[in-house]
């Protein structure tokens, strides 16, 4: 997948509920899926609600799937100034 097809999807709406979100840690689940991908990245950075991972460009230029960019996005996770961030 390209970068705007990548854009497209953690821009769009919900695509149904991701069971992950009900037991777990959104920001713990996204950054072990971030992982498969930049396997020595993690938290890079916080603010005072937020996290941020890795640049976008990262999970785009390591073959991210489709599944697991709509899996990051039903979990909250997007882009923000080009970096994969969570609110915590």
């Amino acid at each position: 997948m390209n970068r705007e097809q990548f854009e497209k999807i953690m821009n769009g709406k919900n695509g149904g509920k991701d069971l992950y979100h009900l037991k777990d840690n959104n920001a713990f689940v996204g950054l072990q899926i971030i992982r498969k991908y930049c396997p020595t990245k993690g938290v890079e950075g916080a603010d005072h609600d937020v996290i941020y991972s890795v640049p976008a460009n990262d999970l785009v230029a390591a073959d991210i799937t489709e599944e697991d960019a709509i899996r990051l996005r039903n979990i909250n996770w997007m882009i923000e100034d080009d970096v994969m961030a969570c609110f915590v």
